[in-house]
């Protein structure tokens, strides 16, 4: 036995090995691996070579990068176990546990600690969900660092069980500091798995505010907000069509690739429903399914459900394959059971089948479409769209050789319909482009005809049943661009002027006679004036002998080549009329179109705007117009604010009266830790809230409460006004309904408050 006696001042070292032979082997219990050598200091050590090592008082033990303190300290070289007594500290990167007793096996944390407190640290991605999207012309705010997860408690014994494995027996959980631990689970035995990131509790009693809110015999929770198996919290809302609405969600984490949700949902004016919504997604294929089952709905008086398949797959060789089929058991199912306005707003659900087949200069695809038509309420009419039962596309296009490109588009379609004519629709469209480009300007002569077939049935008399448009397209597209460097502001700045001439000549053929199977009147905008047709679809080709001029200008920042600022404005000249049309439409005699203009950049650092105008300089009248701006000078405060105009409104060859609306949306750190929402979606057309949202949010640092409300408009002209009430404890769960998505939807820029860096203005007191 060897005795070391202690100085007056200075304290001894020995760095011990296992062996005691001053060179490091493998540990018994981890065979193969190196093992870091075990550092000691301490008042008093007294070793025996290769059998034990006891030191006493200030103890200090090092191995790798963990640290251990203690009053009284034992160690096994040969076990590399450690049993420490009295005041422990065990120190690690990611972990510090403080107890009255520890036997622990270092490098392969094996072990326990009596009567411990914990800390256990983890750090975070930011997720993509969480990730907020920016105006393309905006300089993105920084992003987000990882966030960090931090679990506290307090166990009779805690159980080292391998690293990142931890048990803990009659103890406590939770993600608030020891000093405000405002909510926390008490359990006879909680387990935490960081490999997983899955944690689970035994006989648990969930305690916010010192008083318990939940008991569970069983809990399961993730320690990350990850997937994970196991009863989501449960969601809770009041809404004026469902009343009272209680959803208890069941989490199944089938596979990597795999999961679902089953969610039993109560309602008190409406009964129960059973939902269920399976996901998978992998190298070939990605597809979602939802099912919405309500026996009997007791204000409806019958059974009602929903359902919607989509998938896509990569069949090989070429091949893949696309389905979506949707459908509800009534047309009012949405606005008495849903709160999301894409969902209310939905007329014509889709049945789709796509088959795609691509090589390396063309490619092929079958598709068949049909539609469930909804019409909420039933005051007025919805009609019926036409099916394509199928529809066979064809597209080529022979790589750019000596400055000509050679592209061919054919179609074929079988058009369907309960009511009306329908037929058969061959489409055939060769084209030849010549590419002339120089660096500051360039020249695409192009020229191709448009040939078209008509094989019909159910005709009204007197109209043919056969019918053929071959119309030649002769198209001229040419544009310069000049460059100059200035400064502004003691900043240097690089702006553009590129003009834009565009020629589009298409001799006049009467179409009168002609179907309308799947064209309307395509939006008149920046891309649609340097466009062959007018109309979307085949059943109408326009005549053309036209010129359109364009002028844009961009602002570009020299020194990382980002776009700034863009302006834009453009307008087409008629050396003829337009001579076809739409029923019902009013072809005007004009030689000038309507005048499109467009703003959007960056005005300041943090603030952002879009302007486009349709302005009808032969009637002297303004016929669309927005103005939209976002304000954000950090995560989690943005404010947006939209205005809307359009004076007709086209919809299936029928107008009605302009919309106009305005748009406020935003979210606010008041003071400390209130953060403010909402959203303010008023039509002045017709006197009508669209959406209304307003809410409050308060961060307590590991725990959040959201109080929200929203009006939402429906078809059926009766508004629903729901109230979502969540609370949220960090990287464990959440009680109540949750709002998220609804906010991430509805307000642009919306962020998660508890996502924020902590220590940052947004969520200091």
């Amino acid at each position: 036995m060897t005795r070391f006696s202690p100085r007056p001042v200075a304290l001894l070292m020995a760095c011990l090995f296992a062996g005691g032979h001053g060179a490091a082997h493998a540990a018994p219990d981890t065979p193969g691996k190196t093992r870091a050598p075990t550092r000691l200091q301490a008042d008093r050590i007294i070793g025996q070579t290769d059998r034990s090592t006891r030191a006493e008082g200030n103890v200090e033990a090092r191995q790798a990068d963990a640290t251990l303190y203690s009053d009284l300290l034992t160690y096994f070289p040969l076990e590399d176990e450690i049993e420490a007594e009295g005041h422990v500290i065990l120190t690690q990167p990611d972990a510090e546990v403080k107890g009255t007793y520890m036997r622990l096996k270092m490098a392969a944390q094996l072990g326990y600690f009596d009567d411990a407190i914990y800390r256990i640290t983890r750090t975070l991605a930011v997720s993509e969900s969480d990730k907020t999207p920016t105006p393309s012309l905006m300089e993105p705010l920084p992003a987000l660092p990882p966030r960090q997860s931090v679990a506290y408690g307090a166990a009779r014994r805690i159980h080292f069980e391998g690293e990142n494995h931890y048990r803990v027996d009659e103890g406590s959980y939770s993600t608030c500091k020891p000093e405000d631990m405002d909510w926390f689970a008490k359990s006879r035995e909680i387990t935490l798995d960081y490999d997983l990131n899955q944690g689970t509790a035994k006989d648990a009693t969930v305690y916010f505010m010192d008083t318990p809110i939940l008991y569970a015999p069983y809990l399961s929770f993730p320690l990350n907000n990850q997937r994970k198996s196991g009863f989501l919290a449960p969601t809770f809302s009041s809404s004026t069509r469902t009343g009272f609405d209680l959803s208890i969600p069941y989490y199944w984490n089938i596979a990597p690739s795999y999961d679902a949700t089953i969610s039993p949902r109560a309602m008190t004016k409406r009964g129960m429903q059973l939902g269920a919504e399976v996901r998978h997604t992998d190298w070939h294929s990605d597809g979602e399914y939802q099912l919405e089952l309500m026996p009997r709905d007791k204000q409806f008086g019958d059974r009602r459900y929903a359902y919607s398949l989509r998938r896509q797959q990569i069949l090989g060789k070429g091949f893949s394959a696309y389905v979506s089929w949707n459908g509800v058991s009534d047309d009012d199912y949405f606005t008495d059971l849903s709160s999301r306005v894409v969902e209310t707003a939905q007329r014509h659900l889709p049945r789709q089948f796509d088959l795609y087949y691509s090589r390396n200069w063309w490619n092929a695809s079958l598709q068949t479409l049909r539609y469930q038509t909804l019409n909420p309420g039933g005051e007025t009419r919805i009609d019926h769209p036409y099916f394509l039962a199928p529809r066979l596309n064809f597209n080529a296009r022979v790589p750019e050789w000596k400055g000509l490109d050679f592209q061919v588009m054919g179609q074929y379609t079988r058009f369907t319909h309960p009511e009306w004519e329908q037929g058969q629709r061959i489409v055939f469209y060769p084209q030849l482009t010549f590419h002339h480009i120089r660096s500051g300007y360039y020249i695409r002569p192009k020229i191709g005809l448009h040939s078209t077939t008509y094989r019909l049935s159910r005709r009204e008399p007197g109209l043919p049943d056969s019918l053929t448009r071959n119309l030649p397209v002769f198209s001229l597209d040419m544009g310069m661009t000049f460059e100059r460097d200035f400064r502004l502001a003691g900043q240097s700045w690089t702006q553009t002027l590129e003009p834009r001439l565009y020629y589009l000549g298409i001799p006049h053929k009467d179409q009168s006679r002609f179907p309308l199977f799947d064209t309307g009147l395509a939006d008149f905008n920046f891309a649609q004036i340097f466009s062959e047709n007018r109309f979307s679809g085949h059943d109408r080709v326009n005549n053309a002998n036209q010129l359109t001029a364009a002028l844009t200008s961009r602002l570009i920042d020299p020194k990382t080549g980002a776009e700034r600022a863009r302006f834009m404005v453009g307008q087409r000249y008629y050396f003829t009329s337009l001579k076809i049309g739409l029923p019902g439409e009013e072809l005007h005699e004009d030689r000038y179109s309507e005048f499109l203009a467009g703003l959007s950049g960056q005005v300041t650092r943090h603030t952002y705007v879009d302007m486009a105008m349709e302005y009808d300089f032969n009637n002297a009248t303004t016929n669309r117009f927005s103005l939209g701006g976002r304000y954000q000078p950090a995560h989690g405060r943005v404010v947006s604010v939209a205005y809307r105009y359009n004076r007709d409104v086209e919809s299936t060859f029928r107008y009605r009266d302009a919309l106009e609306q305005i748009d406020i949306a935003g979210q606010w750190n008041l003071s400390g830790r209130w953060h403010v929402v909402g959203r303010y979606n008023y039509a002045f057309d017709n006197s009508r809230l669209v959406e209304g949202i307003a809410g409050v949010e308060y961060n307590a640092g590991c725990w959040v409460v959201r109080l929200v409300a929203q009006r939402l408009e429906t078809t059926a002209g009766d508004p629903n006004t729901s109230t979502f009430f969540q609370l949220e404890f960090n990287d464990f769960g959440q009680i109540g309904s949750n709002p998220i998505q609804m906010l991430r939807r509805s307000i642009p820029g919306y962020r998660k408050i508890n996502e924020l860096p902590s220590g940052s203005l947004l969520t200091d007191k």
